[in-house]
């Protein structure tokens, strides 16, 4: 694929993240009434400038990460760096923003981190199991083996 195609594409989902990011924290701001950033509260912190750049930094890593899934690697591989890179994506998110730098909140952030991660994963590879025993079960077999059948 074309290095500059990817590159839009990267973008492109990246964009569409934040922008389903922000309106969610936005619907969530106004049911708490927390729009000021300034004020602090539990989502008022994350409507800042500098909080938007970072959502959106994590965006884009969230993005590049999809590409993973493209690799001729074991799903395990995959899942692994897709985990990882996602860790990261939702420490700048959850930890950065809100400073929350006390070993014991990263702890239990991390874990419910993959806790959530390891539902949808099992999910997503149930659903993708099927999906290719479909594809497997509508294959039909042709033998290769014609002109060498058996004498009588």
């Amino acid at each position: 694929m074309n290095i500059m195609k990817t590159l839009k594409q990267v973008l492109y989902s990246a964009c569409l993240y934040f922008t389903a990011a922000e309106f969610l924290l936005l619907f969530i701001a106004t049911g708490y009434k927390e729009m000021n950033p300034e004020a602090g509260g539990g989502v008022g912190m994350f409507l800042s400038l500098g909080s938007a750049a970072l959502i959106f930094l994590a965006c884009l890593i969230m993005s590049g990460l999809n590409l993973i899934f493209r690799l001729d690697y074991s799903i395990s591989v995959r899942m692994l760096l897709h985990f990882v890179g996602s860790l990261v994506a939702y420490a700048i998110v959850f930890i950065f923003i809100p400073g929350a730098f006390d070993v014991a909140q990263i702890l239990v952030r991390m874990i419910v981190f993959a806790g959530i991660y390891l539902v949808i994963a099992f999910v997503a590879l149930i659903i993708a199991s099927m999906l290719k025993n479909k594809k497997t079960e509508k294959f039909e077999y042709e033998s290769q083996f014609t002109d060498f059948s058996r004498r009588k």
